[in-house]
């Protein structure tokens, strides 16, 4: 089968049009973002970053009735609420299985805006108390939280077949390489795969190295223009096509794996990645602590 070498681009407006989706109003994707993807900048200002992954996914969803989604990545939650939102939406009987090494009740640093009326802040929240506000009646239904590391996670996976995954964890090209390969392993017949922050600028590096040597010799793929460039958005005629989300279709998981890993030998790839999780997990771990530590001194007490 010849396999071109060179992504098709398309604007994301574009690429959600063709599939002939009947989406929700995007004021409704808005308000989500505020509550759970709204980022800010140094300066203090506050940005709306590719809130378009939220309108991507819930059209694929929509479009390809994936019952068993895959996310590396929950972040804040704003995917995998507009995952849940087209099953609910389209009376799918789906699950997504969002995987991530933060909990659900960790509170962690939270831009938010909750309603229009009022201005954008930072608080502390944990993503288990923004989602019973944020999520709409059943939404929450569809989602199983997986919490830890991807590699270990993914060891213990017992949900069905995979027909749709969502990779957006951590953007090196090992983490990468490993989250697309664990759901490869994990697909069904064929797989859709979605790939966020592939760029020609450091942080995407890590997605457009994957895409480029293991992805593109072996399937098409499209990049699709996103952030901040739907109708109306500040970024909405930039032609600029180094950065994007990619998009690939995967008939035959297996053939797929065999066909990328056939200079190597399998397993050994994934056996160095669980050390090197192992390893990374034991030094965040150490770090806290020495925190703790450092704290527990100046405060005048051991805890």
């Amino acid at each position: 089968m010849a396999v071109k070498t060179t992504l098709d681009v398309f604007k994301v407006q574009e690429f959600v049009e063709a599939l002939g989706i009947e989406l929700p109003p995007v004021e409704r994707f808005w308000k989500l973002g505020d509550a759970t993807a709204l980022r800010y900048r140094a300066d203090g200002s506050f940005f709306r970053a590719n809130y378009e992954r939220g309108i991507l996914l819930y059209a694929l969803v929509a479009k390809h009735r994936p019952t068993s989604v895959l996310e590396f990545g929950t972040g804040r939650g704003y995917g995998c609420l507009c995952v849940a939102w087209a099953m609910r939406d389209c009376g799918i009987p789906g699950v997504i299985h969002t995987v991530d090494m933060v909990s659900s009740d960790e509170g962690i640093i939270w831009p938010v805006r909750w309603n229009e009326s009022e201005e954008p802040r930072v608080e502390l929240l944990a993503r288990a108390e923004v989602w019973r506000r944020a999520a709409q009646s059943g939404w929450l239904e569809h989602v199983r939280e997986l919490t830890g590391y991807s590699a270990a996670v993914m060891r213990g996976f017992n949900g069905a077949p995979v027909d749709l995954a969502f990779i957006d964890a951590g953007h090196r090209h090992r983490t990468v390489r490993h989250d697309f390969y664990a759901a490869l392993r994990v697909a069904a017949n064929s797989i859709g795969i979605l790939f966020d922050d592939y760029s020609a600028e450091d942080w995407g590096l890590g997605t457009r190295k994957l895409i480029h040597e293991e992805v593109l010799p072996h399937r098409h793929a499209s990049l699709i223009l996103t952030d901040r460039r739907w109708s109306g958005g500040e970024r909405e005629n930039q032609t600029d096509a180094s950065t994007g989300m990619v998009w690939v279709q995967c008939g035959s998981p297996p053939q797929l794996l065999d066909e990328i890993q056939s200079g190597f030998p399998r397993g050994l790839f994934a056996s160095g990645y669980r050390f090197w999780e192992m390893w990374y997990s034991l030094r965040l771990m150490v770090a806290q602590r020495v925190r703790q530590a450092l704290r527990a001194t100046r405060g005048g007490s051991w805890r």
